[in-house]
């Protein structure tokens, strides 16, 4: 059955890195399906003689499991907290899988391998992006407008390189310590410099950061292991490293060199970096609820009311995996998380000193998968850890998962030991959980499929301002229609039997600013209203679903300014206001509403305002009548 687990677990990481990464439902849901029919069947090997893993590195795995997951379902907003509750139940089964499952060496140089093959397509697509066309992407995705740093199959260029170093890391400690045939080394050795090139291009700081620490990582545990088991070659190995070192070095300096883009990117590593604001944001989020944080996805929300003038992009994350996670989870899932990562750590390293002492040394023949497996994925890990100051690579399931299985394999490195009472009791439990957690998935989450197709296909039909499909899917997704019975609709049968989603603001919001941009779109004024009377009943269940919206708020007020209403279009900006006190295009929508209810003394006097004065930072809590004085 070991088979059977590998091929469900190598399957759905090939298709969420093909998928963007999985960064939306609609494209982790399927990955998280395929990971759900392994773990389902992991009810066949419960009582399989295997090595279990450590206790105390699955007792902190299913600790902080628990409180990621309670957490997201006790979130203000439901459809916020989605992608990382079922982010967090896929990585649980990817890790209990890899821990109890996927034990042996050839397994895991398997998954090795089949990451080899994505990385590799990957930067493929990238050096195309970076040298010829930077808006191809494969499957007839999308990348975003005005984006000239390669990404790869990714979406952001920084979750690009935060992949690409993983997969260096393992391909070079194969390279240089593993038992494979030379041609294979030399393989992982090439796969790794394509990898590091695809890093380069990226142009991602971070990720240009990430990738030094963890190969200074891998140089000096490399130099280390040499040095145990024969000293004579320490020297050598280390001016080696010290040689690579500089090669590396060059070949960056002759990459920044032939590229503007590269170099600019290097100078602004040096300048002050906007992250900064990004992160005072986030560390007044972390003040609202210190202990337990707001909720999963709730970043969204405070990043937007903390945000600072000088970020006027939409705070999505906080561009620091930690700070998000205290923001949101509060000090109690710091402490989870921290617990975790100890635990797994101190695993790794017993593992990785115990191979090197008990097998290598003795033998005096420094070769093994297993002490290469170990040591890749502990610079790995040591590049995750860099990254996640800079960048968000623990919401990309892609890169989530990949990070899973690495976890188990330092709650489980394959080595034999003596079993205690915590094993024997934590262990039947465990192996329940993955079935469980399938279960539960394919229940949960499967059924959102159907709503979240209809909400991307509304969302891309309304981008290329084909409004009347943007309704039709959108309205499906909110409910479906009833079909003729002489054409059956598999889409609304589908909807039929999973049930759609009305918990969903997007499908509201697309549903609404569709009808919204019809009604601009007719002269005639009966025609117009229609439309906009249409738009506000859309908005108006969308806002209640999810009241801080700041986009549908704003459409909303344009929606009920052409239809006269000013008083309510009025509240409507305020709580837009409330909600985003520092975004300057707020108040360019609000002098428009002044003026269009004739109020054009109090919108010249607010643009007089905002034209003389420096942005300065707005206290959340602070009356717009404030700022008008």
């Amino acid at each position: 059955m070991t088979f059977v687990y590998l091929f469900f677990v190598v399957a759905a990481l090939v298709v969420i890195e093909c998928l963007i990464g999985g960064t939306r439902l609609l494209y982790s849901l399927p990955a998280y399906g395929l990971i759900s029919l392994g773990a389902i069947l992991s009810v066949a090997g419960i009582r399989a003689k295997r090595i279990p893993p450590d206790p105390f590195c699955v007792g902190s795995a299913l600790l902080l499991g628990a409180w990621v997951l309670a957490r997201a379902w006790r979130s203000p907003i439901e459809y916020l907290a989605l992608p990382d509750f079922f982010m967090m139940i896929a990585c649980l089964m990817v890790y209990l899988l890899t821990a109890f499952y996927l034990t042996g060496l050839a397994e895991r140089a398997a998954l090795i391998v089949v990451l080899w093959a994505v990385a590799a397509l990957d930067v493929w697509v990238a050096m195309v992006q970076f040298g010829k066309d930077p808006n191809f992407m494969l499957f007839g995705l999308l990348r975003p407008p005005n984006v000239i740093r390669a990404s790869g199959m990714y979406i952001s260029p920084n979750n690009f390189a935060g992949f690409l170093i993983t997969v260096a890391m393992l391909s070079i400690s194969f390279g240089l310590w593993s038992r494979w045939r030379v041609w294979a080394k030399v393989l992982s050795f090439y796969v790794a410099v394509f990898c590091l090139a695809g890093v380069a291009i990226s142009g991602s700081r971070g990720g240009y950061l990430a990738a030094i620490g963890s190969l200074v990582c891998l140089a000096v545990g490399s130099i280390y292991a040499i040095g145990v088991v024969d000293r004579r070659k320490f020297y050598p190995a280390l001016l080696g490293a010290l040689v690579s070192l500089v090669v590396l070095i060059g070949l960056a300096a002759f990459l920044m060199a032939h590229s503007q883009l590269l170099a600019r990117r290097m100078q602004s590593m040096v300048v002050k970096d906007v992250r900064i604001f990004n992160w005072g944001a986030a560390i007044d989020h972390i003040r609202v609820s210190p202990w337990v944080g707001t909720g999963a996805g709730t970043h969204l929300i405070f990043g937007r009311l903390f945000r600072r003038p000088q970020i006027q992009a939409d705070p999505v994350h906080a561009h620091c995996d930690y700070l998000e996670l205290l923001a949101e989870y509060g000090i109690a899932g710091g402490f989870c998380m921290a617990l975790f990562v100890a635990a797994h750590l101190h695993r790794a390293l017993r593992s990785f000193s115990w191979i090197l002492r008990q097998r290598l040394l003795p033998s005096g023949f420094y070769r093994s998968d297993g002490f290469a497996i170990q040591l890749g994925a502990i610079c790995a890990v040591v590049g995750l850890a860099i990254h996640s100051v800079f960048d968000f690579d623990l919401h990309i399931p892609g890169i989530a998962l990949v990070f899973a299985f690495l976890f188990g394999v330092f709650a489980n490195p394959g080595l034999e030991r003596s079993l205690g009472f915590v094993d024997r009791r934590l262990t039947p439990l465990a192996k329940l959980l993955p079935p469980v957690l399938g279960l539960f998935m394919l229940w949960r989450g499967m059924p959102l499929l159907p709503s979240e197709y209809c909400a991307e296909t509304a969302r891309c039909a309304l981008r290329d301002d084909h409004f009347v499909d943007a309704i039709h899917y959108a309205t499906l997704g909110i409910g479906p229609v009833k079909a003729p019975a002489q054409q059956p609709d598999l889409l609304n049968l589908l909807l039929r039997k999973a049930g759609p989603n009305p918990n969903n603001p997007d499908l509201y919001y697309y549903l609404g600013e569709a009808n919204r941009a019809l009604g601009v779109r007719f002269k005639n004024q009966f025609m117009s209203h229609s439309f906009y009377d249409a738009a506000a009943a859309a908005f108006e269940p969308g806002l209640k679903v999810f009241p801080e919206y700041e986009t549908m708020l704003v459409r909303y007020a344009q929606t009920l300014d052409a239809l006269h209403r000013f008083a309510d279009a009025e509240a409507v900006y305020q709580k837009a206001l409330a909600a985003d006190p520092n975004l300057a295009v707020l108040y360019d929508y609000y002098e428009a509403h002044l003026t269009a209810e004739g109020s054009k003394t109090e919108a010249d006097a607010l643009h007089r305002q905002r034209l003389n004065a420096p942005p300065v930072f707005v206290d959340p809590g602070q009356k717009l009548d404030i700022l008008l004085k």
